[in-house]
């Protein structure tokens, strides 16, 4: 019975932890959606270099 209540304890110290990082992930999302967006314009560069790649490697 003693090992289910430490994992019970244990499990409520997680929770509360998991509920700060909740908190900070809240904070985060309005700068990680202005990264997300430079990121996407990155991306899409990146596939033009992909593309561009593979003609090279076709031409080759």
């Amino acid at each position: 019975v003693v090992p289910i209540i430490s994992e019970a304890k244990g499990g409520r110290r997680q929770e509360a932890g998991g509920r700060r990082q909740e908190a900070e992930g809240r904070r985060q999302k309005a700068g990680g959606r202005r990264q997300e967006a430079g990121g996407r314009r990155q991306e899409a560069g990146g596939r033009r270099q992909k593309a561009g790649g593979r003609r090279q490697k076709a031409g080759g």
